[in-house]
């Protein structure tokens, strides 16, 4: 019995893998395929809890978003991303940035939203860093 039991551990673990993709879930969605939508949204939280950054921002927009099967929260959407910027995710340190400049979920703060842009400025995630470094300029984050 024990053997089975940590053999289906061992299987669940490799097969969530960290492909889980929120995009690849509301692909799923829209083609009809519920199903397959729920299994990819439930990798995507089950990935969250074990503290993949990845998994943990998508987990955060699927709260910020009405009808990804959980409750929408700001609140809610705001810490997951929280957590995966605090661990280097440049996606979620452009969002949580972009929060900030806009008041959403959070307290509009502009030396916040200087702090979180900079971190994904300075990512290797080419795509952010230069995203984010056009926000910062557009909002004159540099007077700051």
């Amino acid at each position: 019995m024990k053997i089975k039991t940590l053999i289906l551990i061992a299987l669940t673990i490799f097969s969530l893998g960290s492909n889980a993709d929120l995009k690849k879930a509301i692909a799923y969605d829209q083609a009809g395929e519920y199903e397959k939508a729920g299994n990819e949204l439930y990798k995507i939280s089950l990935l969250a809890t074990r503290g993949h950054p990845r998994a943990m921002y998508e987990f955060g927009t699927m709260h910020m978003k009405e009808g990804m099967w959980v409750v929408q929260s700001e609140e809610a959407a705001i810490n997951w991303w929280l957590k995966s910027a605090n661990l280097g995710y440049a996606p979620a340190q452009y969002t949580i940035g972009a929060s900030y400049i806009r008041g959403i979920g959070v307290d509009k703060d502009l030396i916040e939203a200087k702090k979180w842009l900079e971190r994904a400025m300075d990512s290797t995630y080419t795509k952010y860093s230069k995203v984010a470094k056009e926000l910062y300029s557009l909002n004159n984050l540099d007077n700051i």
